[in-house]
């Protein structure tokens, strides 16, 4: 069976009246849990919205810390998942790059305190930092961010080739 194309569904909403474009966005709101989060994003107020951030927050520092406050061995899938599901439901952009920030900066502080940690943990660390630059570009939300970033680049205690690597990315799309 082929996939239909944005084309298809536009023309098919064409073809419905008001009533019937309802029934069926009631109908993929029944049926599927991201459109339920998503549409709950929609009609959440601004606390409500900041709890859910909070919770995926929590959620990510789960994956780099015990209840007892031990560092444990994050599951980079998780988290990644963590930040997917979050970036399907979330309707502003500037909460992902908070998340995705946030996600760097529970690495990098445990790395700090530990003096390191594996190349893959540094490297999916790096590509969350990537992404929340190009979608603070992309939206050029470079002002609101800007601090935060550069606060990650004061830590010393950790392979320095990361911090430079950070850095670098950035420099790429945040023109100073």
């Amino acid at each position: 069976m082929a996939k239909p194309k944005l084309k298809d569904l536009k023309t098919y909403f064409d073809s419905l009246d008001e009533a019937g474009v309802r029934e069926e966005l009631l109908k993929l709101f029944g049926k599927l849990p991201q459109v339920q989060e998503f549409y709950a994003q929609e009609l959440l107020s601004d606390s409500e919205r900041k709890a859910m951030l909070e919770d995926y927050k929590a959620k990510i520092y789960k994956q780099f810390w015990t209840k007892s406050g031990n560092p444990r061995s994050a599951s980079n899938a998780e988290i990644r998942t963590l930040i997917n599901n979050f970036e399907k439901v979330s309707i502003f952009p500037s909460e992902v790059i908070d998340l995705l920030l946030y996600r760097v900066e529970t690495a990098t502080e445990m790395a700090n305190q530990f003096g390191g940690m594996p190349d893959a943990d540094y490297n999916a660390s790096y590509n969350a930092f990537k992404k929340a630059m190009e979608l603070i570009a992309e939206h050029k939300l470079g002002d609101m961010f800007r601090e935060r970033c550069k606060e990650i680049f004061r830590y010393d205690n950790l392979d320095y080739w990361y911090i430079e690597w950070l850095q670098d990315s950035y420099k790429e799309y945040i023109k100073s």
